[in-house]
């Protein structure tokens, strides 16, 4: 079988995709597209080469601004290959049809166990309530570039915490099915020197029953994820930073599990699945979009 790798973007992720490639494939078999010269790896130059390239598997890390184009190009280029995209989709909502290849989407969170977990004990619940919360702070997000130099600080190139982000948005779709927007706040409100959102509170319907809140931000000193979740049976909260998982019940009985896994490991596991083709947990294309509606009525609510 052809093990060749092919990932497109050598920033912050594209190297750590690279990296993780170069461990499940071997050196010889990982190749970066980038316009960066110190590249410790085979690099090709342009699209062009692709196609003499002829990779097995393709991960587009470039960023968010440029993966219509280049999946345009890709479509019409190549089949019957591996695409995995990071997130999100694209910077805004985009029609594209992509039938050609097998398409996944970068929304790593999924694979982390207690995640899984958590959408086990929850799967037969009734839900009332379910709040996230994602507080980050911006200029220590990479060690390599200033957070004024990055995609993330760029709304051309697709930044902004929205979009950075939204892998709170999938995995909430992931763990409870479908889910309504009801109202939005999407702004840029602190003193980062972006012009990029970085801060979205984000309220709606889960279609199964029950309500939820999504609050993410770029500022925040006391970096956080949690999912608190409440059904008629029982309360949960699963610490993502702290990879800790606790059910309460009635009479403060309480059950607690931890689970060392580094988020990094999430990535490494994402691409295991897609190369051994256990899709169980990977983002589909067709989820992906469905992120993409969701981002799109919250950019619209808030123009």
């Amino acid at each position: 079988m052809n093990s060749k790798a092919l990932v497109i973007g050598y920033g912050s992720i594209g190297q750590r995709h690279s990296e993780l490639l170069t461990k499940l494939l071997g050196k010889e078999n990982v190749y970066v597209m980038s316009s960066q010269n110190k590249i410790p790896l085979k690099k090709i130059k342009s699209f062009k080469d692709i196609s003499l390239l002829d990779p097995h598997y393709v991960v587009v890390s470039s960023p968010t601004s440029s993966h219509f184009e280049q999946l345009k190009w890709i479509e019409k280029k190549l089949s019957k290959k591996l695409i995995l995209i990071e997130k999100p989709l694209f910077s805004e909502k985009k029609s594209l049809s992509l039938k050609n290849n097998t398409y996944f989407v970068g929304y790593n969170l999924r694979f982390h166990p207690l995640m899984n977990v958590l959408k086990d004990s929850i799967k037969k619940d009734e839900i009332l309530q379910v709040n996230i919360i994602c507080n980050s702070y911006l200029p220590d997000w990479r060690k390599n570039i200033s957070y004024k130099k990055s995609y993330s600080s760029s709304k051309k190139r697709g930044g902004g915490v929205l979009l950075d982000l939204s892998h709170e948005i999938d995995y909430l779709r992931y763990l409870v099915g479908d889910i309504e927007h009801l109202f939005s706040k999407n702004s840029k409100v602190s003193e980062l020197k972006i012009d990029t959102d970085d801060y979205l509170n984000l309220f709606g319907k889960i279609v199964r029953g029950g309500f939820f809140n999504v609050n993410l931000n770029y500022f925040s000193k006391n970096p956080t994820r949690e999912i608190f979740v409440e059904t008629k049976s029982k309360s949960v909260h699963l610490n993502l930073i702290d990879s800790k998982i606790t059910f309460y019940y009635v009479k403060k009985n309480k059950k607690v599990i931890k689970k060392k896994y580094p988020i990094e490991r999430s990535y490494l596991d994402q691409h295991k699945a897609i190369l051994s083709g256990d899709n169980s947990k990977i983002c589909t294309l067709k989820e992906g979009m469905q992120v993409m509606n969701m981002v799109d009525r919250i950019q619209k609510f808030n123009k």
